[in-house]
């Protein structure tokens, strides 16, 4: 991966201020989260991870139609790579969210915010968590690309949309209706965790098959929908 590229796609960002909303949204989320202790781990974990998930995707649509459309035309023809180009997009999305996770991670580590201390397998658990959820965010979020749609469309509803079914448990909602259930199921499995890590409170959290199954599925999910991305944004151009 060409290391200057994803540093130009960042600074480039950063000088559109774009990022400026989101990131004051991240702060009032923050203070909030945090105004009380003592609070169960893996509850504010899966939260945290959730905003995550949100700001991943707000982040992602911001970026990805960030540059000037003859700004794009030069740098693909600087790059060679249509690949390569798209790709480095989205690694610099996903560099962009790291430090609010990792703050996220530490911060309640760092300040006694819950009641005991984590194991280190528990920091990595709850850091593989929100990079997965910013993972997802960002897969789903760079569809939204104008160049994918007619300028004139709003894309915002339906983003929203996808976000709120995603993020809310619709399946127990509705779970007696066979349809609804089968349609989760092509969802982010964002909510694949939810139950588990409510019900552990402050227990210690125990590698299982169900977390490596959420690994290899969130992955999975989450590089199917880059390689379509990459398939359908080169068919446009």
């Amino acid at each position: 991966m060409n290391i200057s590229l994803v540093r130009y796609n960042i600074s480039y960002y950063i000088k559109t201020l774009r990022f400026i909303a989101p990131l004051l949204v991240f702060i009032v989320f923050f203070f909030i989260h945090h105004q009380t202790t003592n609070t169960p781990i893996w509850s504010s974990y899966y939260i945290s991870a959730v905003a995550i998930f949100i700001l991943s995707n707000w982040i992602g649509t911001s970026f990805i139609n960030s540059e000037d459309t003859t700004q794009q035309f030069i740098t693909r023809l600087h790059v060679k790579n249509e690949n390569i180009y798209h790709v480095s997009k989205i690694i610099s999305i996903l560099l962009l969210i790291m430090p609010f996770y990792i703050l996220l991670v530490f911060y309640p580590i760092l300040t006694s915010f819950f009641a005991r201390n984590l194991t280190t397998i528990e920091v990595l658990v709850a850091l593989i968590i929100n990079f997965l959820f910013s993972l997802m965010g960002t897969s789903i979020s760079i569809f939204f690309n104008t160049d994918l749609h007619n300028q004139k469309n709003n894309t915002l509803p339906l983003q929203a949309l996808v976000i709120l079914i995603t993020v809310i448990p619709i399946s127990m909602i509705f779970e007696n209706n066979t349809f609804v259930r089968f349609a989760t199921y092509f969802l982010p499995p964002v909510n694949f965790f939810a139950g588990r890590l409510h019900y552990l409170n402050d227990e210690i959290f125990m590698v299982d098959y169900r977390f490596m199954l959420f690994i290899l599925y969130s992955l999975g999910y989450s590089l199917a929908l880059i390689v379509i991305y990459i398939l359908l944004i080169r068919k446009k151009k």
